[in-house]
């Protein structure tokens, strides 16, 4: 008889950066503490004005309440990195881990 397993969706840690090399050191390091290129997305405007990305980070599994402070912030040239992890200590892993390399992380509700 088969169990009915329910897996549990992924955290989402995000920090913003304010240079790319921050957030690429930043993932570097996330690498290293075992992570997969797969669970990182970096997320920033390269050039020009920024699109209003809330229903983006909306679909991705962004609260709500933190998508303006981020659409306000790819305006000043910010990257966002997030992470994806199981909900485990990987979790504090990964907020550990940007707050190393100069993220901001969003205030706990």
């Amino acid at each position: 008889m088969f169990r009915n397993v329910r897996e549990t969706p992924p955290a989402l840690v995000t920090g913003v950066f304010c240079e790319i090399f921050s957030a690429a050191d930043a993932v570097r390091a996330l690498n290293d503490s075992g992570f997969e290129d797969r669970d990182i997305d970096l997320i920033g405007v390269i050039s020009g004005r920024a699109p209003d990305l809330s229903g983006f980070l909306a679909d991705m599994g962004i609260p709500s309440d933190h998508t303006d402070y981020y659409n306000a912030r790819f305006e000043d040239g910010a990257v966002l990195v997030v992470v994806r992890t199981p909900p485990s200590y990987m979790k504090e892993v990964a907020e550990r881990v940007l707050k190393r390399y100069g993220g901001t992380l969003p205030a706990e509700g």
